[in-house]
């Protein structure tokens, strides 16, 4: 059973998807890592690495400073005392190729709506994240810009995008481009976190092609 009742955004692999990572560390978490090599300058070079992060169900959540779109500076101690979700996506306008994304954040809309504060995060620049908000037209949400990826490899782990589509004949020479994970957190009043997903095949491997059970989100946060 599909976590998402429409189709996917992206054709799934054979076996469906695997299970939330829900009230238990997730097995992909830093040791569990998937690495993509390839040849250049003659020497070995790292250009992927699929991890599903180093914060687990129970964890205080770490702290984080990042750019919101219209360069506001936005902490997550801003959030304290508050039920918080944090919604990691690939990329920002990725249209027809992973229509995810914007399917993703446009659910959020029953937990703002509910007073769950909600914040996107994907590695795309303050420039792009403030039309992503414009176009996706949820006033309770802010789009972070996380163009390092520090914040994702604590929270959900990053993942080669690129390598991805190259894979699925969508894009060629791709490779490389690094994003995070598609995951969902929910960090309740005390800050801690209380639920953890990511969007995983049957393997454990990263594919975008599913998107999280706001239900199950909103069960955990007690909404």
């Amino acid at each position: 059973q599909r976590q998402h009742q429409g189709p996917p955004p992206l054709p799934p692999p054979q076996g469906g998807r695997g299970p939330p990572v829900f009230g238990s560390k997730p097995p992909g978490s830093v040791q569990h890592q998937h690495q993509h090599q390839h040849q250049q300058h003659g020497r070995v070079s790292v250009v992927a690495r699929a991890t599903t992060g180093r914060v687990s169900v129970g964890d205080a959540a770490p702290e984080f400073e990042l750019l919101a779109g219209g360069f506001q500076q936005v902490k997550l101690s801003d959030y304290e005392g508050k039920k918080l979700v944090l919604a990691f996506f690939p990329c920002c306008f990725s249209g027809a190729v992973d229509d995810g994304c914007q399917c993703q954040l446009e659910s959020l809309k029953t937990l703002t709506d509910a007073g769950v504060s909600v914040l996107g995060v994907s590695r795309d620049q303050p420039f792009t994240q403030k039309a992503w908000m414009d176009k996706i037209g949820n006033p309770s949400l802010l789009t972070l810009s996380d163009f390092n990826l520090d914040v994702s490899e604590e929270y959900v782990g990053t993942f080669n995008f690129g390598a991805f589509l190259d894979g699925l004949g969508v894009s060629k020479g791709l490779t490389g481009y690094l994003t995070s994970n598609r995951g969902t957190i929910a960090i309740n009043e005390e800050g801690k976190i209380v639920y953890k997903w990511i969007a995983l095949d049957d393997a454990g491997k990263s594919h975008p092609g599913f998107l999280p059970d706001i239900e199950e989100v909103k069960k955990a946060l007690g909404v």
